[in-house]
């Protein structure tokens, strides 16, 4: 399933509607940037990647500006997807 329909799925959008898929759709891109931004590539994202995303856009529909902060677990999902996994040991 592509990253926008399982995002609006986490958000409860169950149609697909061009100015709500609009929203949802500008809503990632400034996930991915927000990422990528912090060192995380999350152009082929993975489950920890959707997780994050979702988050991310979860805390964006709010309309209060002081929610959008640096929640402690976008930085620990941005840390463990960073982090490097050694396969050779």
């Amino acid at each position: 399933m592509a990253l926008l329909e399982d995002v609006k799925n986490r958000l409860g959008v169950y149609y697909s509607e061009p100015a709500k898929d609009l929203e949802v759709r500008n809503m990632i891109d400034g996930a991915t940037a927000y990422f990528a931004g912090a060192g995380w590539d999350i152009s082929t994202p993975d489950a920890l990647a959707v997780e994050a995303v979702v988050l991310y856009c979860k805390m964006a529909q709010s309309t209060d500006p002081g929610q959008l902060i640096n929640h402690p677990v976008l930085l620990s999902f941005i840390a463990q997807g960073r982090a490097v996994v050694d396969d050779e040991v």
